[in-house]
């Protein structure tokens, strides 16, 4: 057994006992770091206890190689994010990266994604209302980049050709991981994009916002869907279904729409 000292964001929080807690939290040397908070509900009754989800964490660990579960030996809060919990649709867009993260079950650091998702988070608790859905999607693909699993949006994946010119609806395969050619795309499945719809892809793939996300439920639904084929996760993602109104909501307010 050996005591280690790393950062972490935790992304969820469960009960183990009367006392204690099971946190799971994103780590840049260890990937996800499940550990048992002992204690930590009855400290919660003295104004004290777990650190609140998503809040960036300085840990001390008693960690065993090859341990499913390790030991907390004690943490400290270097950055809260308790703001996230006043605006419903900037909660779910978090719950909805800490699950996509979950599903990976990253068993390897890697600090490129937890940079990423730490600047992710951090944006979605410090931008204006309207680039919040915008900010979610492009937190969320991180995670999927970062697993390997980024679509190809440079040429079509069924053969190799062009995509298609600026004004051409061209098709987004799920199963085949990226956009079909007008060609390939006739005899394909999934949503259409335009010109646009495209930009906006691309920008959200590169970790970006866009200043005008318009359809951004419709990029949910691709995301959702990518998601859902490439991660095979036991189960569906539950921040999606609350995300849809909600971004649908935003769309209306900006007074945008699917292209």
């Amino acid at each position: 057994m050996s005591i280690i000292k790393e950062v972490g964001i935790l992304l969820r929080a469960h009960p183990y006992s009367e006392s204690s807690q099971v946190l799971r939290f994103l780590t840049p040397e260890h990937g996800i770091l499940p550990v048992m908070a002992r204690g930590v509900r009855r400290q919660s009754s003295k104004g004290q206890g777990s650190p609140s989800t998503f809040d960036e964490v300085a840990l001390e660990v008693s960690f065993r190689p090859h341990r499913e579960l390790q030991t907390l030996r004690g943490f400290e809060v270097t950055r809260s994010r308790r703001s996230l919990g006043k605006e419903v649709i900037r909660f779910w867009g978090a719950s909805l990266v800490a699950e996509l993260l979950l599903a990976h079950t990253l068993h390897e650091g890697d600090r490129t994604l937890y940079e990423g998702v730490a600047g992710g988070l951090n944006r979605l608790q410090e931008l204006p209302s309207r680039q919040v859905p915008g900010a979610i999607l492009a937190a969320s693909w991180t995670v999927l980049e970062r697993a390997g699993l980024s679509p190809a949006l440079a040429a079509c994946t069924r053969c190799g050709g062009a995509v298609g010119g600026e004004e051409t609806l061209v098709r987004f395969s799920t199963a085949e991981g990226g956009l079909l050619c007008a060609g390939c795309g006739e005899a394909g499945k999934g949503p259409r994009l335009g010109p646009g719809a495209r930009r906006d892809l691309k920008l959200l793939l590169a970790g970006q916002v866009p200043e005008e996300l318009r359809g951004a439920d419709v990029h949910l639904r691709i995301l959702e869907a990518f998601a859902l084929h490439h991660l095979a996760p036991t189960r569906p993602f539950r921040a999606v279904d609350l995300l849809h109104p909600l971004m649908v909501e935003a769309g209306e307010v900006a007074g945008g729409g699917g292209e």
